[in-house]
């Protein structure tokens, strides 16, 4: 079992959110910074990575570019930049690090053609496009591991992939309807990926596209302790997959003992806490993050007794 922060930070200073991750975490990840605006959100940060590919700011969203405009130039900078400032902090001997990125089928969804609809509702422009982001992220992955000298284990967000299977993604217009994408094919697109991480909502029929499914334990919309996802949770882990769980930060000895109860509640062993289980603040700062890394210590080494 590993704390670590999913990627997102509060503030604007690269340097002082690589400094708290690096302090309060077992897996540092590199930090995103959301607050910093207009291309720092998790599509922008996203679009750094890509070479092949360049985006721009459109009237209602991200939009395809004949040539990288100014923006995509700035994401790029801002990325070398933020890597040069990390590793100022961390130096350049780091055993593991995280990287995250947005995965194809939320990024597919968040980005429009340059006639206006969605990536997402074109088939080659879909496949373009994660073409692109698998050779971005590898070689972003490359670069952090020359920097830190260390193994860079890689994270995928699909925040958008419930609503993908399900059809529910608006087209640009009334009349621009966008098909649903079949669950085998969402998952054969993300082992494309070989992820170590995936962050996106509990789907159990895609949970297996990367090594430890990420999923928010009390999310308002897919509550992880809910019924409905019990048969599901044990199945994936009966099957030998990993779970990562978040959790709030508040209390790390209350969170430990709610999943050690959850796990008797879906009938599984609490030694699978160990080492099938890992757990991130779903909001992250100095506190949360503390906050899961000692909820983590308790339930490796007292999971059987709480």
């Amino acid at each position: 079992m590993t704390g670590f922060a999913l990627g997102p930070m509060p503030g604007t200073s690269m340097s002082e959110a690589a400094d708290i991750i690096m302090g309060e975490t077992e897996l540092p990840a590199i930090p995103q910074l959301p607050e910093r605006g207009l291309g720092s959100d998790s599509v922008g940060r996203t679009a750094s990575m890509l070479e092949a590919i360049t985006i721009d700011r459109g009237p209602r969203s991200w939009r395809m570019t004949a040539r990288p405009q100014l923006l995509t130039r700035r994401t790029w900078d801002r990325l070398e930049r933020d890597l040069d400032e990390v590793q100022q902090v961390w130096g350049e001997s780091v055993p593991r690090v995280k990287v995250q990125a947005l995965g194809p089928w939320s990024l597919a969804a968040s980005i429009e053609l340059a006639d206006g609809h969605r990536v997402l509702s074109d088939r080659g422009a879909f496949a373009e496009l994660s073409e692109a982001l698998l050779h971005g992220l590898r070689a972003h992955a490359d670069d952090v591991a020359r920097r830190f000298h260390g193994e860079v284990v890689v994270q995928l967000g699909e925040p958008l992939l419930a609503d993908i299977v399900a059809g529910r993604i608006p087209g640009t217009t009334d009349f621009d309807s966008i098909p649903a994408v079949a669950d085998e094919v969402a998952l054969e697109t993300l082992l494309g990926f070989d992820a170590d991480y995936l962050h996106a909502p509990p789907l159990w029929s895609i949970a297996g596209a990367a090594t430890t499914l990420l999923v928010d334990f009390h999310s308002p919309r897919y509550r992880l302790d809910t019924p409905e996802h019990f048969d599901g949770l044990g199945e994936h882990l009966s099957d030998g997959h990993r779970i990562g769980v978040g959790i709030s930060g508040s209390d790390a000895r209350a969170e430990a003992i709610a999943l050690a109860k959850h796990l008797d509640r879906i009938g599984m062993p609490r030694e699978l806490l160990v080492d099938r289980f890992d757990v991130y603040p779903v909001q992250a700062s100095a506190r949360t993050l503390c906050s899961v890394t000692e909820t983590s210590s308790i339930l490796v080494r007292d999971a059987g007794d709480l």
